[in-house]
Protein backbone atom coordinates (compact mmCIF):
# COMPACT_ATOMS: atom_id res chain seq x y z
CA UNK A 1 0.00 0.00 0.00
CA UNK A 2 1.39 3.53 -0.42
CA UNK A 3 1.22 6.51 1.12
CA UNK A 4 0.65 8.57 -2.14
CA UNK A 5 -2.13 10.95 -2.48
CA UNK A 6 -4.69 10.51 -5.71
CA UNK A 7 -4.46 13.17 -8.31
CA UNK A 8 -6.89 15.87 -7.97
CA UNK A 9 -9.44 16.84 -11.28
CA UNK A 10 -10.97 20.20 -11.56
CA UNK A 11 -14.01 20.55 -13.53
CA UNK A 12 -14.90 23.78 -14.22
CA UNK A 13 -17.34 25.90 -16.56
CA UNK A 14 -19.09 29.14 -17.01
CA UNK A 15 -22.66 29.76 -18.09
CA UNK A 16 -23.87 33.74 -19.33
CA UNK A 17 -26.96 34.67 -19.56
CA UNK A 18 -26.70 36.74 -22.69
CA UNK A 19 -23.08 37.45 -24.29
CA UNK A 20 -22.32 39.56 -22.17
CA UNK A 21 -25.04 39.42 -19.40
CA UNK A 22 -25.31 37.97 -15.96
CA UNK A 23 -22.36 35.41 -15.39
CA UNK A 24 -21.33 33.04 -12.95
CA UNK A 25 -18.68 30.07 -12.43
CA UNK A 26 -18.96 26.61 -11.37
CA UNK A 27 -15.73 23.92 -10.14
CA UNK A 28 -16.21 20.23 -9.47
CA UNK A 29 -12.98 19.40 -7.40
CA UNK A 30 -12.74 15.64 -7.20
CA UNK A 31 -9.78 13.75 -5.42
CA UNK A 32 -10.01 10.18 -4.59
CA UNK A 33 -13.75 10.00 -2.32
CA UNK A 34 -13.43 13.83 -1.38
CA UNK A 35 -14.88 16.36 -3.75
CA UNK A 36 -15.71 19.76 -3.33
CA UNK A 37 -17.85 22.33 -4.88
CA UNK A 38 -17.60 26.24 -5.74
CA UNK A 39 -19.59 28.59 -7.66
CA UNK A 40 -20.27 32.32 -7.39
CA UNK A 41 -21.80 35.25 -9.51
CA UNK A 42 -19.99 37.56 -11.06
CA UNK A 43 -22.21 40.17 -12.50
CA UNK A 44 -22.32 41.14 -15.72
CA UNK A 45 -19.86 39.81 -18.07
CA UNK A 46 -18.55 37.57 -20.22
CA UNK A 47 -19.07 33.86 -21.16
CA UNK A 48 -15.32 34.02 -21.50
CA UNK A 49 -14.97 35.67 -18.20
CA UNK A 50 -17.03 33.23 -16.54
CA UNK A 51 -15.46 30.39 -17.81
CA UNK A 52 -11.69 31.71 -16.97
CA UNK A 53 -12.74 32.71 -13.78
CA UNK A 54 -13.84 29.03 -13.08
CA UNK A 55 -10.08 27.80 -14.26
CA UNK A 56 -9.16 30.76 -11.88
CA UNK A 57 -10.95 29.82 -8.77
CA UNK A 58 -10.00 26.05 -9.31
CA UNK A 59 -6.28 26.52 -9.10
CA UNK A 60 -6.64 28.75 -6.44
CA UNK A 61 -8.33 26.25 -4.38
CA UNK A 62 -5.57 24.02 -3.90
CA UNK A 63 -3.51 23.75 -1.34
CA UNK A 64 -1.37 20.69 -2.34
CA UNK A 65 0.50 22.44 -6.09
CA UNK A 66 2.67 19.05 -5.79
CA UNK A 67 0.17 16.88 -6.16
CA UNK A 68 -0.92 15.80 -10.01
CA UNK A 69 -3.78 17.56 -11.34
CA UNK A 70 -5.72 17.99 -14.24
CA UNK A 71 -8.12 20.89 -15.18
CA UNK A 72 -10.74 19.75 -17.52
CA UNK A 73 -13.00 22.18 -19.40
CA UNK A 74 -15.46 22.45 -22.14
CA UNK A 75 -14.07 25.71 -22.89
CA UNK A 76 -11.91 25.92 -26.58
CA UNK A 77 -10.74 29.82 -24.85
CA UNK A 78 -9.54 28.66 -21.56
CA UNK A 79 -8.16 25.54 -22.73
CA UNK A 80 -6.17 26.94 -25.91
CA UNK A 81 -4.96 29.77 -23.56
CA UNK A 82 -3.19 27.50 -21.50
CA UNK A 83 -2.55 24.84 -23.72
CA UNK A 84 -0.80 26.78 -26.74
CA UNK A 85 0.79 30.01 -26.75
CA UNK A 86 -2.24 32.59 -28.09
CA UNK A 87 -2.83 35.51 -27.08
CA UNK A 88 -5.49 36.92 -25.63
CA UNK A 89 -6.93 40.27 -27.25
CA UNK A 90 -9.50 40.91 -24.18
CA UNK A 91 -9.66 39.80 -20.50
CA UNK A 92 -5.73 40.27 -20.53
CA UNK A 93 -5.44 40.71 -16.56
CA UNK A 94 -7.62 37.18 -16.05
CA UNK A 95 -5.54 35.51 -18.55
CA UNK A 96 -2.35 36.78 -16.92
CA UNK A 97 -3.43 35.85 -13.40
CA UNK A 98 -4.84 32.21 -14.48
CA UNK A 99 -1.29 31.56 -16.12
CA UNK A 100 0.57 32.62 -13.22
CA UNK A 101 -1.36 30.35 -11.79
CA UNK A 102 -1.05 27.33 -13.37
CA UNK A 103 2.87 27.87 -13.36
CA UNK A 104 2.93 27.57 -9.48
CA UNK A 105 1.54 23.53 -10.24
CA UNK A 106 4.31 21.18 -11.54
CA UNK A 107 2.12 18.67 -12.53
CA UNK A 108 -0.81 19.78 -13.90
CA UNK A 109 -2.52 18.91 -17.36
CA UNK A 110 -5.13 20.62 -19.23
CA UNK A 111 -7.87 18.53 -21.37
CA UNK A 112 -10.98 19.62 -22.67
CA UNK A 113 -13.81 17.65 -22.81
CA UNK A 114 -16.89 17.61 -25.11
CA UNK A 115 -19.36 19.71 -23.16
CA UNK A 116 -23.24 18.87 -22.33
CA UNK A 117 -22.18 15.33 -23.63
CA UNK A 118 -23.62 13.59 -20.63
CA UNK A 119 -20.59 13.72 -18.48
CA UNK A 120 -21.56 13.80 -14.54
CA UNK A 121 -18.60 16.59 -13.32
CA UNK A 122 -19.07 18.25 -16.33
CA UNK A 123 -22.13 18.48 -15.97
CA UNK A 124 -22.50 19.41 -12.12
CA UNK A 125 -19.93 22.83 -13.24
CA UNK A 126 -22.28 23.80 -15.50
CA UNK A 127 -25.10 23.09 -13.08
CA UNK A 128 -23.40 25.04 -10.39
CA UNK A 129 -22.58 27.88 -13.18
CA UNK A 130 -26.24 28.15 -14.10
CA UNK A 131 -27.26 28.48 -10.72
CA UNK A 132 -25.17 30.64 -9.52
CA UNK A 133 -26.73 32.94 -12.26
CA UNK A 134 -29.74 32.49 -11.16
CA UNK A 135 -29.57 33.68 -7.85
CA UNK A 136 -27.57 36.64 -8.64
CA UNK A 137 -26.20 36.61 -4.90
CA UNK A 138 -23.43 39.68 -4.18
CA UNK A 139 -20.80 39.00 -6.65
CA UNK A 140 -17.17 37.86 -6.16
CA UNK A 141 -14.82 40.25 -6.77
CA UNK A 142 -12.92 39.87 -9.83
CA UNK A 143 -10.10 42.56 -8.42
CA UNK A 144 -10.04 40.16 -5.01
CA UNK A 145 -9.39 36.71 -7.26
CA UNK A 146 -6.78 38.98 -9.12
CA UNK A 147 -4.77 39.19 -6.04
CA UNK A 148 -2.04 36.82 -4.85
CA UNK A 149 -4.27 36.13 -1.63
CA UNK A 150 -7.76 36.58 -3.04
CA UNK A 151 -9.46 33.48 -3.02
CA UNK A 152 -9.69 31.19 -0.14
CA UNK A 153 -7.18 28.15 -0.36
CA UNK A 154 -9.00 24.92 0.46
Amino acid sequence: MTDAKPPIDAWVDGACTGNPGPCGFGVVLCSGARRKEISGFLGLGTNNVAELTAALVALQAIRDRERPMRLLTDSAYVHGLLSHPWKPKANRALVAALRAEARRFPHLEFVRVRGHAGVPENERADTLARDAVARSAPPVSLRELLTPHGADRT
